[in-house]
């Protein structure tokens, strides 16, 4: 169990020790490692610039990300009495070192080669398991923390510890040292080990046979790959029936335990329950979140659910919608992915924000806040710090309201009411926008979405267009399109379509000989210029 101070909060010295030297290092820690932390944030350089992260202020550890020495210079001097516990942060410099210092501040320092996504999932992993305030120990055989869990293997056996999920992302492991060898301390990192010990261990059959049964696998040397004996065991529901993820336990310089295989065999199914009961209490807190949004049926039991989710039912609440703009080129589980990120990024600006992703969208309640510009400057700081950490584009809208909670469900309508004009008329609607800036291109993608959905409402000589451009290889389809959005300006028209203006009036010429539109009239030009949105 995670050492906590009686508050469901992790004392700083426990939370380094989970996150271990192959992670971090403490540089200073001038009030001490007893100190207690219940939340953490994720700062970047637009927080510190847009002041975002004063509202950071309620977290006692700030993970500051791709800043400058400078920026986190500023940052320090502008929090006066609202300091974090700690923060951490890559090579961090002696004069922050001791700026940070002179405020009571900890500094921690995060290897370089670290993925900022590893080190906040494994914190929040260990404040979720802190908050749960668990009784259960190891002794009983329902232990209540992974990360306890793997120590205790490591101490019975001897070797080094890892426990990762089916995908292969590390849990939870034991501490390490200098024994630790190239695949437990890439795998630490976020990294993936070297292409040629996965695929060497894919051909020897290791993967397959941890999936296929309960049996300990064991896996020898191989000192051209760095790689030192290690033993694993599958860790598979109570039943067996699903397969969870993996218990490894690596051969440091001494030979590990006769029993090691017992004892990681019996850790398994400690391990399965503990990652169960885990899956088991987000699901809980989404479907509560979800109906708190509406989707799960049209009674919203608002006192209950700011109760359970430990939010304040009074004053103005906000809602924040995010999707992907280019859902085909992302991959299906991009989203989910993003999650986790949004959530520290939202407690930064709101503590007690929550979040849910349901399908392709991620949704972000923000109690007694409104949809102001703080809200809008954080909101354009989640979406630019997606495209920058993630490669993933996608779309804020913000809807508020000064009822408060009861009127989440039909601001989050709204919103999804914006997102799904988004995907048809996007180049309308901003980047990050509001429900109400949102209007024109709201109304004009529904309209289009009714005639995709009703093909007889669209006029067929437009699909003659279509058909000719197919079979000619011509353009005329754009070019109309192109010539009505410029209100029949030629010039304006060509310039978008980059050809000559005589170019252009041969084409719009052209389309009307083929399909005898008549682009002059005015009620053509509304039916027509809508039929080429479908």
């Amino acid at each position: 169990m995670a050492d906590t101070d009686g508050r469901g909060a992790v004392t700083l010295g426990r939370l380094l020790l989970a996150l271990d030297g192959t992670l971090v290092t403490l540089v200073e820690a001038p009030e001490g490692l007893d100190c207690p932390v219940t939340a953490a944030s994720l700062l970047d350089a637009d927080d510190l610039h847009l002041g975002v992260g004063r509202g950071a202020r309620a977290a006692e550890l700030a993970l500051l990300v791709g800043v400058t020495p400078a920026q986190v210079m500023a940052w320090l001097a502008s929090l006066g009495s609202h300091a974090p516990t700690a923060i951490l942060l890559k090579a961090p410099d002696g004069d922050v070192t001791r700026r940070a210092v002179s405020a009571g501040i900890a500094v921690v320092a995060v290897d370089p080669h670290a993925r900022w996504e590893r080190i906040y999932n494994l914190i929040g992993r260990v404040l979720d398991h802190a908050r749960a305030e668990s009784s259960e120990s190891m002794a009983s055989g329902t232990a209540g923390d992974l990360f306890a869990l793997a120590q205790a293997v490591a101490d019975r056996t001897g070797g080094l510890v890892s426990i990762e999920d089916a995908g292969s992302h590390v849990l939870a492991y034991s501490s390490s040292d200098e024994q630790a060898d190239a695949l437990r301390r890439l795998s630490i990192l976020g990294r993936e080990g070297p292409p040629e010990m996965l695929d060497w261990l894919r051909q020897w059959g290791v993967f397959t046979a941890l999936r296929a049964g309960p049996d300990v696998v064991s896996v020898a040397a191989r000192d051209d790959l760095g790689l030192r004996p290690r033993i694993a065991v599958g860790i598979r529901t109570p039943r067996g029936s699903e397969y969870l993820g993996t218990l490894w336990l690596q051969q440091g310089k001494a030979e590990l335990s006769p029993d090691s295989g017992d004892v990681i065999a019996g850790a398994a199914a400690v391990a399965a329950r503990i990652i169960s009961r885990a899956a088991a209490v987000p699901s809980v807190h989404a479907e509560q979140v979800q109906r708190l949004l509406g989707l799960r049926g049209d009674t919203v039991d608002i006192p209950y659910l700011a109760d359970a989710l430990n939010i304040p039912r009074s004053g103005p609440a906000t809602v924040v919608g995010l999707a992907r703009r280019f859902p085909a080129q992302l991959p299906t589980d991009s989203v989910a992915a993003y999650l986790p990120a949004v959530t520290l990024h939202a407690s930064a600006f709101r503590p007690d924000s929550v979040t849910a992703a349901v399908g392709e969208r991620v949704y972000v309640i923000l109690p007694d806040t409104d949809g102001g510009a703080s809200t809008v400057r954080w909101v354009q700081s989640t979406v630019a710090a997606a495209d920058r950490r993630f490669a993933m584009p996608i779309r804020g809208v913000i809807a508020d309201s000064p009822a408060g909670l009861a009127a989440v469900p039909g601001l989050r309508t709204e919103i999804d009411r914006v997102l799904d004009a988004a995907s048809r008329e996007g180049a309308l609607i901003d980047v990050v926008t509001t429900v109400a800036e949102s209007r024109t291109g709201v109304l004009l993608g529904e309209i289009v979405g009714l005639l995709a959905d009703n093909p007889d409402l669209v006029d067929p000589r437009v699909g003659r267009l279509r058909d000719y451009d197919r079979t000619h290889g011509s353009d005329l389809v754009a070019s109309v399109r192109a010539y009505l959005d410029a209100f029949g300006d030629v010039r304006t028209a060509a310039a978008t379509m980059h050809v000559h203006p005589n170019t252009l009036r041969y084409r719009v010429r052209r389309a009307q000989e083929v399909t005898g539109l008549d682009l002059g009239d005015q009620a053509s030009r509304l039916v027509v210029s809508l039929a080429l949105r479908v």
